[in-house]
């Protein structure tokens, strides 16, 4: 390995302050998507708001005071006004948007290599999502159960299928073009059950990752496009067992044994790897950091195209994600990535990365963002066109007329550096995209 390119990324990351628990408690509206987003404003106290905590420090009673917005209106409420025994709680969300580029070409993967929305010839339904689920909650002492399952239709889920050819959502293709290429499709991102036991939560089955900041559900991420980090970095997936424990009510740690990356019911690719790492929170709540990580054995390739390298050899990959609260109304947010494919005497191929991100909560209604990357494929081996250095720069808005509405324009530049033309169907180095897309949950 280029150990030289680790103490960068890491040192890039060092230099600023911020970060979150992991990509899955990313919601900059509310712990829970598809809940109203409350907005702090003006500074106050209040005696009795309650400054201890269990991890035994003390935080400044002072602070900025929540705006209520109002709760979102739930399917589940109008339909079964009287709850249920079990906990069970269900949902989802329809996301449909649409991104043209600047080059004004027109095709099914036209803004390529931007993924999820790189159709550039019309609207499309990216997000049709259901989920049913009951969160495991001991309250620290006793034991409880839970379960999760998504299942996601449209133009997403394409993306989010598990890739072994023998795993239950490959083959969930609805419609395609006349050159085969898959339009509409269906995946069953998650499908686990959890056991708790006092401070301990195991988690068996299908989940999402906890590497990275930005995440595959729609109303946990702030911009409508996603940074190459996220999309050709990351795993989005994984199948096995996972253990968390509270140490405290500030740090928690994660360990556990998946089958490789975005696997489902089968190790098609013979993977054996390690997920976990910790995340930490300020007494204040002010500042998170959170360090996860997947090693081992990624497998022997035979899953994607008949024994492509890409998925075969020796793994390592890391984030470390940083999360900074400034002030009342702004976050900001800083992602490292880095990753290593040893392939033995075929060498090793590395991509590792920069993501930054400031967000800045207007009123109830409306909230501005700006996120600056740098992605780093050596030998193509992620993205596929060079060696080269990929960048980007995007700016949006969230727009939130009710609870549960979010409407999401953005502007986006990217260009590359080391002689790929990559855009605009691989004539371009650069690429201008504008987009919008509507969230509705229920």
């Amino acid at each position: 390995m280029k150990l030289s390119h680790l103490a960068i990324a890491i040192a890039l990351v060092g230099t600023t302050g911020t970060g979150n628990l992991t990509a899955q408690d990313f919601d900059y509206y509310s712990a829970n998507a598809g809940q109203a987003k409350t907005v702090s404003t003006s500074a106050g106290c209040d005696a009795d708001c309650g400054c201890e905590s269990d991890c035994g420090c003390e935080s400044d009673c002072c602070g900025c005071p929540e705006v209520d917005c109002g709760d979102p209106c739930r399917l589940q409420d109008r339909l079964n006004p009287c709850g249920n025994c079990w906990g069970i709680e269900w949902g989802g969300w329809v996301e449909v948007g649409y991104t043209a580029n600047n080059e004004g070409y027109k095709d099914l993967h036209g803004n390529e290599p931007i993924g999820f929305n790189h159709n550039s010839t019309e609207p499309t339904a990216n997000q049709v999502w259901f989920w049913v689920g009951r969160e495991a909650d001991t309250g620290g002492c006793g034991t409880d159960w839970g379960f999760r399952v998504d299942y996601v239709f449209g133009y997403d889920a394409n993306d989010t299928q598990a890739f072994g050819g023998n795993d239950w959502d490959t083959d969930w293709v609805h419609s395609a073009d006349n050159g085969g290429r898959t339009l509409y499709g269906s995946a069953l991102p998650q499908a686990y059950f959890e056991y708790a036991i006092n401070d301990l939560t195991l988690k068996f089955g299908h989940f999402f990752t906890l590497i990275g900041y930005e995440v595959v559900p729609a109303p946990d991420n702030f911009f409508y496009s996603h940074a190459y980090t996220m999309i050709y970095g990351e795993p989005f997936t994984h199948t096995g067992v996972l253990a968390s424990y509270a140490v405290n009510d500030r740090v928690n740690v994660h360990g556990g044994y998946t089958t490789g990356w975005d696997a489902a019911d089968g190790n098609d690719n013979d993977a054996n790897t390690f997920l976990g790492g910790f995340d930490w929170t300020s007494c204040d709540e002010n500042t998170t950091f959170a360090y996860m990580v997947s090693a081992g054995d990624w497998g022997n390739g035979i899953t994607l195209d008949n024994g492509n390298t890409a998925t075969a050899g020796d793994i390592y990959m890391h984030s470390l994600v940083l999360t900074r609260k400034i002030g009342c109304n702004t976050t900001y947010i800083i992602q490292s990535d880095y990753g290593a494919n040893d392939l033995g005497a075929a060498g090793t191929d590395e991509w590792y990365g920069v993501n930054q991100y400031l967000i800045y909560d207007i009123n109830c209604c409306w909230a501005a963002g700006l996120r600056m990357e740098w992605f780093r494929d050596d030998a193509g081996v992620r993205i596929g066109n060079g060696d080269d250095d990929y960048y980007a720069v995007t700016g949006g808005l969230n727009w939130k007329p009710t609870a549960n509405i979010t409407v999401r324009p953005e502007a986006r530049y990217d260009w590359v550096r080391g002689g790929s033309t990559p855009y605009a169907g691989g004539v371009e180095d650069k690429l201008f995209t504008g987009a919008v897309d509507l969230i509705v949950t229920f």
